[in-house]
């Protein structure tokens, strides 16, 4: 097949302009000049302005921060009353916590810095595995048992003992496991936090909380025949 040079092509498209301009058209040219000259129309409807949406909130106003940090009178009323009439259990688990924390501390203390495989370290891991879950676990759970959802849902005690407990369970047992004397301070901490806490909260109740003064003798033995008894609690003989 043929194809037409491009000599043909161009005196094909320049003759097709010349019978169009015979025949009363308008060349190319001539129709876009014509249209650059034409009057543009413009919208002059008024629009309505409408804001750039943004991520930015406004300030909260007073009367909401005041909505959201209110306090109900009457919503806190049941824990004050359920609380001060079981005043004297619920700081005694506290006492009986107190125990076991010592207890911890106490045994922790003895392996703290002793040479990895050594009897004192040994001691410590035999220690661990007869106290952490057969004692203090198990004593969390007998406190449940005993006093069952009462204690989830009306006292402000339980809050405290719960965390309490895992510095027990959980955070001194590491804190010597990994010989470090800053981590033992700082559950020290968490513990003076916590326990003036439910002091204070004892008093507010008009339930003040008192401990043992350890330099008289009688309050001392008195407080060591109440530890042993939390820490080596009788064994439940066999129907």
């Amino acid at each position: 097949m043929r194809t037409r040079s491009k000599v043909t092509i161009g005196l094909t498209g320049t003759l097709a302009l010349a019978l169009f301009a015979c025949d009363g058209g308008v060349s190319a040219v001539d129709a876009l000049k014509k249209a650059d000259e034409e009057p543009k129309v413009e919208d002059t409807e008024p629009r309505e302005k409408r804001e750039i949406p943004t991520s930015v909130l406004p300030e909260p106003t007073a009367e909401e921060l005041a909505a959201w940090d209110r306090k109900d009178p009457e919503g806190e009323k049941h824990l004050y009353k359920w609380d001060k009439a079981n005043a004297k259990t619920m700081q005694t688990y506290w006492k009986e916590l107190r125990c076991l924390r010592d207890k911890m501390k106490e045994e922790g203390q003895k392996a703290f810095g002793a040479e990895p495989g050594g009897p004192e370290q040994q001691q410590w891991e035999q220690f661990k595995l007869a106290f952490i879950d057969p004692v203090v676990d198990a004593w969390q759970q007998k406190l449940f048992a005993a006093q069952g959802q009462d204690i989830l849902t009306k006292s402000k005690y339980i809050g405290n003992i719960i965390e309490a407990h895992e510095l027990v369970m959980n955070g001194y047992p590491v804190a010597y496991n990994d010989n470090d004397e800053i981590e033992i301070k700082r559950q020290d901490a968490l513990w003076t936090v916590a326990e003036n806490r439910v002091v204070d909260y004892s008093n507010k109740i008009g339930a003040p909380m008192t401990f043992p003064d350890l330099e008289d003798a009688k309050e001392k033995k008195k407080w060591d025949k109440f530890c042993h008894d939390v820490i080596f609690p009788p064994k439940k003989k066999k129907k």
